[in-house]
């Protein structure tokens, strides 16, 4: 059964998407609209949390909740990355050593050096997307040009990898996406200005050579209120079948 809070969000959202509480809009005291729901409280507020989580309203404290101007949405992959969208990536690198983990995505031994680059991209003064990428120092060393990485790239990090895999000579043969949905870390919350528990879509993503070597492993954490993720499976026309593309849910 649908709970309260849900249905009091439902209705709220029906009034904001109808445009019968424009873009702008006070929404009354939440004692009143509790009152007005027949709910206590704490279960409007729930609904309200949820709405906020949805990037429909915004609360300013000490003024209330205001219905917010629907976010333009980013979407995974596919974003124009030479500005015309309004979106700027700044980037930064660093020389780390790998972490267990690291160095288990990465095929490397514990503790080897590699470079980091962090992307991290906005449109206005919104943060649209948090971008870590991780590469080995077999494949960085080979080239100088990118360590010094332009204040505008890819959000995806994505020309980053192609410079580097251009110049060591190791062209992509793979490149696997996990997205997951999940809440923030407290970094990421603090990176990309959300709460704790607004939730993201997590995107790991693995670029493999032809002999298997893991070329660079990506990070990539989107605001689940304004960005999306696209699936696209090219069909051979003349067989309707799907090519070389699977989905794996976990």
């Amino acid at each position: 059964m649908t709970s309260r809070h849900q249905h009091v969000a439902d209705d709220l959202r029906r009034l904001i998407t109808s445009g019968a509480l424009a873009v702008g809009e006070r929404l009354a005291p939440e004692t009143r609209l509790a009152a007005r729901y027949h709910v206590s409280t704490p279960t409007l507020r729930d609904a309200l949390e949820l709405l906020r989580t949805e990037g429909l309203i915004e609360k300013f404290q000490g003024r209330g909740n205001f219905v917010r101007r629907p976010p333009q949405r980013l979407t995974y992959p596919g974003v124009a990355v030479d500005g015309d969208d309004g979106l700027q990536v700044i980037v930064s690198s660093a020389d780390i050593t790998a972490t267990g983990d690291l160095a288990a995505r990465l095929r490397t031994p514990p503790d080897a050096p590699i470079t980091q680059y962090v992307c991290l991209s906005h449109r206005d003064d919104s943060p649209q997307g948090l971008a870590h990428l991780y590469i080995p120092h077999a494949v960085t060393r080979a080239t100088s040009d990118v360590r010094n990485p332009p204040v505008s790239a890819s959000p995806w990090a994505d020309d980053i990898v192609r410079s580097l895999t251009t110049a060591t000579g190791e062209p992509v043969a793979n490149s696997t996406d996990l997205v997951t949905a999940r809440f923030p870390t407290g970094a990421e919350a603090q990176s990309l200005r959300i709460a704790t528990r607004t939730p993201v879509l997590s995107i790991e993503r693995t670029i493999t050579a032809d002999d298997g070597q893991v070329l660079a492993y990506v990070l990539l954490v989107l605001p689940g209120d304004r960005a999306e993720v696209a699936f696209v499976t090219p069909i051979d026309k003349k067989t309707d079948k799907k090519i070389d593309k699977k989905a794996e849910t976990r």
